[in-house]
């Protein structure tokens, strides 16, 4: 066993603990015995809480020390989009993607979506833009509606062409400008990404989970809630934004830049991370 895998299989079982703790299925005491007083109850509820308190703060210590060896260069070449929905925050999108770079990626792009992506009050500008849009899309989706189109172009942006075809390149230039000047997306993007991160509260975003899908090699849906919403056929992750989704978002995205489609939670973080080609 190489210093490599020693140090990845300790830091799983640290990882294992510290996330049992944290969702509430660690080392805690199912049950207090019967015949204790109030006060030895209180007293083995606080030792309890006090060791899940060292337990996790060993955890979130020991990933950051260790987590980031595992997973180096595996995200290597690959440039990634990040895109966060209005109602998700810039800090949820930062917590999210927090180990990308650890994997080595790059950062291509990070874009916000404006209240007028899905505001009703701006929906029959949106319906004019995706008419435009559509003549404009080098193949655009059949049948779809406005937000598939919005989508679509969205990712057609931030995905851009093949590099030897200056056509497509400039498609996707003029997508980033129609989208930015009619203001229903913010942010900055600098190089085509191959893989995309999508965080989101929860609920329906399958038009751009799966339009970002269709455009790379692999889509994550990130949700901040703990339920799972529609992706449209992306690989998702439930409570994203925290330490251990973090760690979780980059397993997955990993897996994704690998072919692999799954649904994830924060708390399978390590069985992600164990589960990598070192």
């Amino acid at each position: 066993m190489t210093g490599r895998s020693r140090a990845l299989v300790v830091a799983l079982i640290v990882f294992a603990l510290a996330i049992g703790v944290l969702i509430g299925s660690g080392p805690l005491r199912a049950g207090l015995g019967a015949g204790a007083s109030q006060a030895e109850k209180l007293a083995e509820a606080r030792a309890d809480a006090e060791s899940a308190r060292e337990l996790a703060t060993q955890g979130t210590d020991f990933a950051n020390a260790v987590g980031p060896a595992a997973i180096a260069g595996l995200l290597e070449g690959h440039v990634v989009a990040l895109v966060r929905t209005a109602d998700a925050s810039s800090d949820d999108l930062a917590a999210a993607s927090s180990r990308l770079a650890d994997a080595g990626a790059t950062i291509g792009s990070t874009v916000a979506l404006t209240d007028d992506w899905a505001g009703d009050d701006r929906a029959p500008f949106r319906n004019a833009l995706a008419e435009q849009i559509t003549a404009a899309l080098a193949d655009p989706p059949a049948g779809a509606n406005a937000q598939e189109v919005l989508a679509a172009a969205l990712a057609q942006a931030l995905a851009g062409g093949d590099e030897f075809d200056a056509e497509a390149q400039e498609r996707s230039d003029t997508m980033w400008a129609l989208l930015t000047d009619a203001e229903l997306v913010t942010g900055e993007h600098s190089a085509d990404a191959d893989l995309f991160v999508l965080v989101a509260p929860g609920g329906d975003v399958a038009d751009l989970g799966g339009a970002f899908a269709a455009a790379s090699s692999g889509t994550v849906v990130g949700f901040t809630d703990a339920e799972s919403g529609d992706a449209g056929g992306a690989t998702t992750v439930t409570r994203a934004a925290t330490f251990y989704g973090a760690w979780a978002v980059v397993g997955a995205t990993i897996a994704a830049a690998g072919g692999s489609v799954g649904h994830y939670d924060a708390s399978d973080a390590d069985e992600l991370v164990g589960g990598l080609d070192p």
